[in-house]
């Protein structure tokens, strides 16, 4: 049968569609030559199991938004570069506190190698007998004897270590306290109750002192007239807490209470962690006062009794044996 071009498609549909109809298998056969399936094609039949959704990391990279990479770790600030702390850097440097707060301040300047000597000298001096300041000088100054003290014993022991046969050549002790506008002393709180009370009689009064007490002790240079040389220096700071009415109700004091952060320190609070958020208004003086060791002072005190022993100071407390 001989077709026109435009009769050939119709014809051969119509025979595929009859093929289709009288055949008596289940196959179905093609009139049309068999394309191979394009290379995106599924294969329902053979395909491996879907993958894993995409990371978090991988999504992120792929909606094109920036990573937040960690930021790497910046190195600190340079030591300070003053002769008193190059001197003492190289030396044996004993804290007579097992305060880390004071520990981490002398770290901060470029002390790293502090020998932590706490002392065991009694704090039983009578309060009511001292002022606020005789009474924290006197405290430090004790603390400072002591741990000299006990430093030149353990050297003499047999079998000391090499470290501890080396002179220290500094002994830095302090002690802080809180003094009412009252003139009360106040000190670390003894159980929950008493720092409840504490701290309501520093709201309600508005404003409290702080008072720290550095001593230094140095062995003396010249070796004609062996003993030490101590000076000493107490520093007072005004501190300001919140009243009633402005944000420090008693609940805020009894949560803060329950924090247990001002369990160790004096007066009941840490000006450096959430105590000076919550209660403190402002400080008048130094801050590091507060926080425990006024640094200025202490690196001065440093200086007096490693390089100028001997000179009188107007206003230091100083002591020569």
């Amino acid at each position: 049968m001989n077709l026109t071009p435009f009769q050939r498609p119709a014809t051969i549909l119509f025979l595929c569609l009859s093929r289709q109809l009288t055949t008596t298998t289940t196959t179905t056969t093609s009139c049309f030559p068999k394309q191979p399936p394009p290379n995106n094609a599924m294969d329902l039949t053979s395909s491996p199991p879907p993958e894993e959704p995409p990371s978090y990391i991988a999504a992120a990279r792929s909606h094109g938004i920036p990573l937040r990479q960690s930021a790497p770790i910046k190195p600190g600030p340079l030591p300070l570069q003053l002769p008193i702390l190059n001197h003492l850097r190289t030396k044996r440097v004993v804290l007579a506190s097992a305060s880390p707060r004071r520990r981490a301040m002398l770290n901060q300047i470029g002390l790293t190698s502090i020998e932590v000597w706490p002392s065991n000298s009694p704090e039983d001096l009578d309060k009511k007998s001292h002022s606020p300041e005789e009474y924290v000088s006197a405290t430090a100054r004790s603390k400072c004897h002591a741990v000299y003290e006990a430093v030149l014993e353990a050297q003499s022991k047999p079998g000391a270590s090499k470290e501890h046969l080396e002179d220290p050549a500094v002994v830095i002790a302090a002690d802080t306290i809180i003094a009412t506008r009252a003139g009360q002393i106040l000190e670390k709180p003894r159980n929950e109750q008493e720092h409840v009370k504490m701290l309501t009689h520093l709201r309600d009064s508005r404003y409290h002192r702080v008072l720290t007490a550095v001593c230094v002790m140095a062995p003396k240079a010249d070796a004609s007239h062996p003993g030490y040389e101590i000076r000493g220096h107490v520093e007072d700071t005004r501190v300001f807490f919140a009243g009633e009415e402005d944000g420090l109700p008693d609940d805020v004091i009894e949560s803060y209470v329950r924090t247990r952060e001002g369990a160790d320190k004096a007066g009941g609070y840490a000006l450096q962690g959430v105590g000076g958020m919550v209660l403190v208004e402002k400080v008048e003086g130094s801050v590091d006062n507060v926080i425990g060791l006024p640094v200025r002072k202490c690196l001065q005190l440093c200086e007096r009794v490693v390089f100028r022993q001997g000179e009188e100071v107007e206003g230091e407390e100083d002591e020569d044996e």
